[in-house]
């Protein structure tokens, strides 16, 4: 019996080395359905280090933008209210920082507390304080400039990734990055054309380790539509391989944008403007019509929620591995 079992096991190892990839059974559901993601326009994703709050940018007409959240109280969330530090000015894309104690956010508040002229689009965090935050400070240069900066995320060693347009930029925006060192962020540099295109790169977000970076762009070709979330990941040597289409359980003929990872790192948070088509086919009334518009997938844009192994089945196919990993605890030696 001893002998056939391990022969068993063999048999399978051997089977899963060398047999193709499957396609990933795993779907992007949206994410707590007319709670967050409604007929507003709803975008961006951070879920704080416990898991008991959900920040995001809710817009109005893609113009006034405020920082919203919701709390998990008995397994539900609850219906999201402005931000305690949001609601004046233009505020947008929260991300947690790896301290876990900051929340770092993109506002064009004024720097100055004695004028009320708003700035260009800075990034701005806001520190816990007991059951509250304290008030919004600008991290300052050499991150922050003259132009707009977007879409801040962190690798654990305190490095920042953030989008930007300056002067060794391509047409759109790019990606730039600055180390953190001596207590001290240092001055931007530009991810280079293995990353960016002449058409911009947007909302991009930087795995915790550093090994992959996920965003938007429409610079590697049609994609599947109107811009595409893509992932890139870094070689053995360190280097940033070519970026690859995250494929169509994330990317639709409309736009994909947003791409941010839960704490635990078990869940790929994404935004979406898709419509349901069996939700549009249904207007042919004005009371359909008008109910269409006050629910989610209407074509505004909703947040999704995808499980991050994803990430992981990109990742075999970028390196062309054929291994899998075997679980031997259905059998007995």
């Amino acid at each position: 019996m001893k002998q056939n079992s391990t022969f068993l096991i063999i048999l399978l190892t051997f089977s899963n080395l060398f047999s193709q990839d499957k396609p990933i059974e795993i779907k992007a559901q949206l994410f707590a359905k007319n709670i967050i993601s409604t007929g507003m326009y709803e975008r961006d994703a951070a879920l704080s280090p416990d898991g008991k709050e959900f920040y995001f940018t809710v817009s109005l007409n893609r113009t006034v933008t405020h920082i919203a959240c919701s709390q998990l109280k008995n397994g539900e969330w609850t219906k999201p209210e402005i931000a305690e530090f949001s609601g004046k000015y233009h505020d947008l894309e929260p991300v947690f920082h790896p301290d876990r104690k900051r929340l770092f956010f993109v506002s064009n508040r004024p720097v100055n507390t004695n004028t009320k002229k708003t700035k260009d689009f800075d990034i701005w965090y806001v520190e816990r304080e007991g059951d509250s935050w304290g008030e919004p400070q600008n991290i300052g240069e050499p991150v922050n400039s003259s132009a707009n900066e977007f879409y801040p995320s962190f690798t654990e060693d305190g490095t920042i990734y953030f989008c930007a347009k300056y002067k060794d930029s391509e047409n759109g925006e790019d990606i730039y990055y600055c180390t953190y060192k001596n207590g001290k962020y240092q001055v931007p540099v530009n991810m280079g054309n293995s990353i960016n295109t002449s058409s911009g790169e947007y909302n991009a977000f930087i795995a915790p380790d550093g090994s992959y970076i996920m965003y938007n762009t429409s610079g590697k070709g049609k994609g599947f539509g109107s811009g595409d979330i893509y992932i890139s990941f870094k070689n053995d040597a360190g280097q940033w391989m070519e970026p690859i289409n995250m494929g169509d359980k994330i990317n639709t003929p409309r736009f994909e944008f947003c791409p941010s990872l839960s704490p635990d790192g078990k869940y790929l948070f994404f935004t979406s403007q898709k419509i349901n088509p069996e939700i549009a086919k249904g207007c042919k009334s004005y009371k359909k019509f008008e109910k269409f518009h006050h629910q989610p997938q209407n074509g505004n844009a909703d947040i999704y929620r995808i499980d991050a192994d994803i990430i992981q089945h990109l990742k075999k196919k970028v390196f062309k591995t054929k291994t899998t990993s075997i679980k031997y605890k259905m059998f007995v030696l």
